[in-house]
């Protein structure tokens, strides 16, 4: 009981419960080789949240990326389409899909889209920077779909058709 005095252990002091439990967890663990580590636990913990930090946007935009084309994979074979993937029978999974990239752009990266207006309303090229990741490009189809439901078209190298997914 925790008001009540009593000995922890044969011959000690008479001690409160709370006390003893103390007591008895710095017998039991390894306190003394905490204090001694901590320096080294604490560069451990420090070295490991960057490592994560550092691999945690990447792996979560390819992530996103597979899951994509996975819900759209499966939205083909629940409506069975045959049908061109530019037709507009795909426009609602497209909105979906363009809705959810733009929203992880604005939280993630804070992704802003200016200048839309300048875009002519008939065919036009786009000519895009070749970025380490383009991500930014995938982020600026979904915005341009969203705002003028126009689909822009890509030309990429023989490589990006190699790559999984």
């Amino acid at each position: 009981m925790l008001g009540r005095k009593e000995s922890c252990a044969s011959g000690q002091l008479p001690m409160t419960s709370l006390s003893c439990l103390f007591y008895a967890l710095e017998e039991w663990t390894i306190v003394e080789l905490l204090k001694k580590y901590l320096f080294h636990l604490i560069i451990a913990s420090l070295t490991i949240s960057a490592i994560l930090v550092f691999f945690i946007v990447p792996l979560t935009i390819v992530f996103f990326i597979y899951l994509t084309n996975i819900l759209l994979l499966i939205y083909q074979r629940n409506n069975e389409l045959k049908a061109d993937p530019l037709s507009d029978v795909w426009n609602s999974v497209r909105k979906t899909i363009a809705s959810f990239w733009d929203i992880y752009a604005r939280i993630w990266h804070g992704y802003e889209l200016h200048g839309v207006k300048n875009l002519p309303e008939g065919p036009g090229i786009l000519v895009y920077y070749h970025g380490a990741i383009p991500i930014d490009y995938l982020y600026f189809l979904s915005r341009l779909f969203l705002w003028k439901k126009r689909l822009c078209l890509s030309v990429a190298d023989h490589f990006v058709f190699r790559l999984p997914g």
